[in-house]
């Protein structure tokens, strides 16, 4: 007899039901997917008929966890934690038979059952940790009873899933499958019967608990690893696992609860799913990935060259590349060996690898290499003359002008997590199609960007670099700004970053009549960076930056002095100046959405994460007060300190985002 309860298939034979997952997406626990399995547990618990209960998912694997939609909001009826007690609490045994996915709440759903069974290969997971956000359905309490505190504590503050096989830790599964999971939960459910074996609620196990010292003595080592963290959830896991051992069950249950919405509406947690949104936004909308090119040509020996060898030789089954100057190929593959030698001597690559990475390396004249290509990537200038192959698209990873399709990667593209698609007038949508399909290749997410070769991440450096040094014009100091970034989280404020690149590249960032390029004005000073021992900081011998009285003598004598201003001030006037900036972008339509711009900034600036980026922080401090601190400024840059109206909209509207969405 089958039967169908919102998103949950009830399936009855032989003294069992099956309860079976079959909801979109990955079988995420939706409102109605628990109210659903809700109402299917209740009714054949009262079933007389019915012997056991195997919760299990459809095709797609058992559950991928939460609904995104309740990430930044309360659960809806009936919760999360209602729906595992009431599982916990069924008065015949629960079987969860895993497979595919269990993750989130999947996995939480998993532990409230009384049993546990999982096809090899299945991946449990509770990966909230990382959204901000500490379990919400009682895995704080259920897994340490099982685990014990170190095991449990490593699962949930790593957030990486883990493949269940015979590695999995003690007390997670009482059998791996390793015929057909529904046979073999079928047998175990006939052996339950046999053995006259009943519910098994994990609240009233004890084995993690078996080691009371050893308990507590992780608790204290993981604490002693979280103090510092800025995410919130990772000190209330280990507070909550700490309070299971000491409260009832029921409390414990409390004390996660709280902790949940306490992470919840934290600033760290809001930016931390934003920033996850603005992924999963921008992954929607790539064009899905046809055939990945087998055959990747390079043009080129610009300094992006060989980062985009390194990028390649991982994924491309045979890479070419192409110069006209045979002694830049020649410096090129020792570079190379060198960097996957390096590799190997730290570890992440084997001998084998490395060598097998090089050898799907040819080098040649650049029309010769590029006459098989199936994707060609132009690494610096002078290329033009050099034909592809009919319908191949040729795409400029480096600086310069755009006319059809460019990808931009920044910091490098052995790095990169994102890759700018820099659109241009005569792009083309094959050309789009397979720089999208280039990036997914990689690992990168793929953010359009409308221009004819500006991008994303150089607009938002330039504009942090160019507020900071307006700063440093009305008198600020540049180590006091650094400063107030590092409070923030900002490891590398706009001063010590520059001097870590070299100031003497940077000179052509463009300031207006009357505002200095202090990176200039430094090297013009015989300080050109870290590598000269000389920036805006001294760099001892030692490597770690100090505070130069020689810059702060030169700044005192170019410009008038000014009263230091608080490190909330300071950074607010370089958020604001950055968002400024966005703002100026979203009104030319250069960029899609505020969030892009965000995602763009974590990897250019190094922002961290749990502070979101540009464009969300400045919501976060506030509209309002930031457009009028953005009026107030007195600079001769005036043109960049203007409020762009865009933060009109915001404050008459009171908007929760900026226009365009997230």
């Amino acid at each position: 007899m089958a039967q169908t309860t919102g998103a949950v298939d009830v399936r009855i034979g032989e003294g069992i039901a099956w309860l079976v997952m079959t909801g979109e997406a990955d079988n995420r626990l939706t409102p109605a997917m628990r109210s659903g399995l809700l109402a299917a547990l209740t009714r054949v618990e009262a079933d007389p008929e019915i012997a056991c209960i195997i919760l299990t998912g459809g095709k797609a694997g058992f559950s991928g966890g939460d609904d995104p939609a309740e990430l930044d909001a309360a659960h809806g009826d009936p919760g999360p934690a209602e729906l595992c007690r009431r599982i916990e609490l069924c008065r015949k045994p629960v079987i969860a038979a895993l497979h595919g996915r269990a993750l989130g709440i999947g996995a939480e759903l998993a532990l409230a059952a009384h049993y546990r069974l999982a096809a090899r290969g299945t991946l449990f997971g509770l990966p909230n940790v990382a959204l901000g956000l500490p379990p919400a359905a009682g895995a704080t309490q259920r897994l340490p009873r099982l685990l014990g505190a170190g095991p449990a504590l490593e699962m949930m503050l790593s957030g990486e899933a883990i493949r269940l096989d015979e590695t999995a830790p003690a007390g997670l599964l009482d059998r791996l499958a390793e015929g057909p999971l529904d046979e073999e939960a079928r047998a175990f459910c006939a052996e339950l019967r046999a053995e006259g074996l009943g519910p098994r609620p994990a609240a009233q196990r004890r084995e993690g608990f078996a080691d009371p010292i050893g308990y507590q003595q992780a608790v204290a080592g993981h604490r002693a690893e979280v103090t510092a963290s800025a995410n919130p959830a990772r000190r209330e896991i280990v507070a909550a696992v700490e309070a299971a051992q000491l409260l009832p069950f029921a409390g414990g249950l409390d004390f996660e609860a709280d902790a949940y919405e306490s992470c919840r509406e934290s600033e760290a947690g809001t930016a931390l799913r934003a920033m996850a949104a603005a992924e999963r936004i921008a992954a929607a909308e790539m064009t899905p990935a046809g055939a990945a090119p087998r055959r990747i040509c390079v043009l080129g020996d610009g300094p992006l060259a060989v980062p985009m060898l390194l990028a390649l030789l991982p994924i491309a089954a045979e890479v070419d590349w192409g110069c006209g100057a045979p002694e830049a190929l020649h410096a090129g593959v020792i570079s190379l060996r060198d960097r996957l030698d390096e590799s190997r001597r730290v570890g992440v690559l084997s001998a084998e690898e490395a060598e097998e990475r090089l050898s799907r390396l040819r080098v040649g004249p650049a029309a010769e290499m590029a006459r098989a290509a199936e994707l060609i990537l132009v690494a610096g200038p002078g290329q033009s003359e050099v034909a592809a192959p009919p319908g191949v698209s040729r795409l400029p990873v480096y600086p310069g002008r755009v006319a059809e399709v460019g990808l931009r990667f920044a910091p490098s593209p052995v790095t990169a997590r994102l890759v700018e698609v820099v659109v241009g007038p005569r792009a083309r949508d094959g050309q789009l199609a397979d720089a999208e399909a280039l990036a997914a290749q990689m690992g990168c997410l793929a953010l359009r960007v409308r221009s004819g070769g500006e991008s994303l991440g150089g607009r938002i450096f330039d504009a942090c670099c160019r507020a900071a040094d307006a700063l440093v014009d009305m008198g600020q100091s540049p180590f006091d700004i650094d400063a107030a970034c590092r409070d923030w989280g900002w490891r590398r404020g706009p001063f010590l970053r520059r001097d870590q690149m070299g100031l003497a590249r940077l000179g052509a960032q463009a300031r207006a009549e009357g505002a200095a390029n202090w990176a200039t004005e430094l090297v013009r000073a015989g300080r050109s960076g870290r590598e000269a021992g000389r920036g805006f900081y001294d760099w001892p011998d030692s490597g770690l930056p100090v505070a130069s009285s020689e810059v702060e003598a030169l700044l005192a004598a170019r410009r008038p002095a000014a009263p230091a201003l608080p490190a909330a001030e300071l950074r607010g006037l370089l958020v604001g100046a950055m968002a400024n900036e966005g703002a100026r972008m979203l009104g030319t339509g250069m960029l899609r959405r505020a969030s892009d711009l965000d995602l763009v900034a974590l990897q250019v600036l190094e922002l961290p994460r749990w502070r979101g980026g540009p464009m969300h922080a400045a919501l976060r401090m506030g509209a309002r007060g930031l457009r009028e601190a953005l009026a107030r400024v007195t600079h001769p840059d005036r043109a960049f300190w203007q409020p762009h109206p865009l933060w009109d909209d915001l404050v008459t509207t009171r908007a929760a985002s900026w226009p365009g969405g997230a």
